[in-house]
């Protein structure tokens, strides 16, 4: 309770001091991200999918003297339109909030306050090879297993240092049970460099052990590196992941360490047409838990804003999958 003491401090002080604000809320921006079409899943039925069904609200309130105030607040749809599998009446299971956020951007450097977000360590670090549908892991969705690092997070607070030579640095404090006597269940650091062509982007997560499910001993430490190249339409990407005392029940301490790798190619043309090509395999210290798959789509753009597309994922231990559908963004 520590942390939150200490923020509510500073956040009173604050107030006290701070002479009143002029501010002006702008009309926020209604945005989307829509995917479905059909899905085979080797040894079950083909079945109409809801693969994404994302909706967002965000805007900022502009204050004086140059001080804005930016939010999102976005949910997932996906998991209760695709609930009508599972029982019966369908629809009932529960709207995902991906994202409640809000960034505070000065000269100073970024302050972001997420109680439910994107990982910024997800999309710096292993975005060079997310160009799929369906078969890029999504944590309520499709989890494979390869990679441990999650697509999203909770309760953090994060600070980015101003850029420098295309370059800035990331740390977050991660706040997700408030019953463990851990102020910090989790703890992330980033480097990330954007050149012209060339990303690259470096990073650990460290999980306390009291978060962790009973039987691991030990903190667990995933650190990731990612780099993509990009020249016209073709980019290329690659990303290694290692984890150390990752919980795994069937290990004699509770723990056992893996790498993960992935890489993946990706061409658009101008014509709208696109092609994207990769591979991700999991080397576990206990062979039952590995796994590879080896990933393709084929897409069309057919207007600005949708496309359609078509995509495999061949596992070597999980079902191989086979999809196609349409995507619309606005």
């Amino acid at each position: 309770m520590k942390l939150y003491r200490t923020i509510l401090v500073a956040a009173v002080s604050a107030a006290v001091v701070t002479p009143a604000l002029a501010v002006e809320l702008e009309k926020p921006e209604v945005y989307g991200y829509l995917s479905a079409g059909a899905l085979k899943i080797e040894g079950a039925d083909a079945e109409a999918e809801a693969f994404e069904l994302e909706v967002g609200l965000r805007g900022k309130a502009v204050i004086d003297k140059g001080l804005n105030l930016h939010y999102a607040v976005e949910v997932d749809l996906a998991a209760a339109a695709n609930d009508a599998d599972n029982r019966n009446p369908g629809g009932e299971a529960d709207v995902h909030v991906k994202e409640a956020k809000f960034w505070w951007p000065t000269r100073y450097g970024m302050f972001v306050v997420a109680p439910r977000g994107t990982s910024g360590q997800w999309v710096d670090l292993y975005g060079a090879i997310n160009h799929y549908e369906y078969n890029e892991p999504h944590a309520d969705l499709h989890p494979d297993g390869i990679f441990a690092q999650p697509d999203r997070t909770s309760g953090t607070f994060a600070y980015h240092t101003p850029w420098f030579m295309k370059t800035k640095l990331v740390v977050a404090a991660i706040t997700l049970n408030d019953s463990n006597d851990q102020s910090v269940d989790g703890r992330a650091i980033r480097l990330v460099h954007k050149g012209e062509h060339l990303n690259l982007a470096i990073g650990t997560t460290l999980l306390m052990q009291e978060q962790l499910p009973p039987f691991a001993t030990d903190d667990y430490q995933i650190s990731a590196a990612g780099a993509s190249y990009s020249l016209g339409g073709l980019t290329f990407g690659a990303v290694w992941e290692n984890n150390r005392n990752s919980p795994y029940p069937l290990a004699p301490d509770g723990n056992a360490d893996f790498d993960s790798y992935g890489v993946s190619a990706n061409y658009v043309a101008d014509s709208g047409a696109g092609v994207a090509i990769g591979y991700k395999e999991k080397n576990h210290d206990y062979e039952a838990a590995d796994e590879s798959v080896y990933t393709l789509k084929v897409e069309q753009r057919v207007a600005s804003h949708i496309k359609v597309w078509a995509e495999t994922g061949q596992y070597d231990t999980l079902p191989s999958n086979y999809a196609v559908g349409f995507s619309l963004t606005f």
